[in-house]
């Protein structure tokens, strides 16, 4: 689509991250208001640029007269998830994603399973090695086009087990189970 910054906003944000965003842990944490441990991976895909063509690029003056799109390139991390299907420990682990993200101050305003991306393998396996894996998955977040950096958030646990996150007056709820 013509004219849409989402691409351009989601290339900001790779690139205003932090740097453990991207690394590869080998591990588990106790990430709250989770308490069992959870598998420690990186959070978002490799980010390896953003790219448009333009003035000066090597696109045949014909082209040029088209629309071409802009393009994101980030590291292939599999597919979407299926929230449904997915055993206690996997809907944890995906959970902590999210947690993760926003206890470094970001929020992702697109919570949705579509922007959970599961891989056969872990993520520090060989792609060709993950072909071969015993079916452990590995998840990552996606689409950090409305995603915004805000201040520290705190989280507050009510009587009825529903975890707010306060976030630079906005709230995110959660119930847990």
């Amino acid at each position: 689509i013509e004219n849409d910054r989402h691409l351009a906003r989601e290339a900001q944000n790779y690139q205003k991250f932090p740097e453990h965003f991207f690394q590869n842990y080998n591990g588990y944490n106790i990430v709250p208001p989770i308490h069992d441990p959870v598998p420690v991976h990186a959070l978002v895909p490799q980010f390896y640029g953003y790219y448009t063509p333009g003035p000066g690029s090597e696109v045949p003056t014909v082209m040029m007269r088209l629309y071409l799109s802009p393009i994101l390139l980030l590291e292939l991390c599999g597919s979407p998830i299926e929230p449904d299907n997915l055993p206690i420990d996997d809907q944890q682990e995906c959970t902590s994603l999210f947690l993760r993200l926003h206890e470094d101050g970001w929020l992702h305003e697109s919570v949705a399973a579509r922007n959970i991306l599961a891989q056969q393998g872990g993520p520090t396996e060989l792609p060709i090695a993950r072909a071969c894996t015993r079916k452990q998955l590995s998840y990552r977040l996606i689409d950090f086009g409305r995603s915004r950096a805000c201040e520290r958030q705190r989280m507050q646990i009510h009587p009825r087990g529903i975890y707010t996150y306060v976030v630079t007056g906005a709230k995110i709820s959660k119930s847990c189970k």
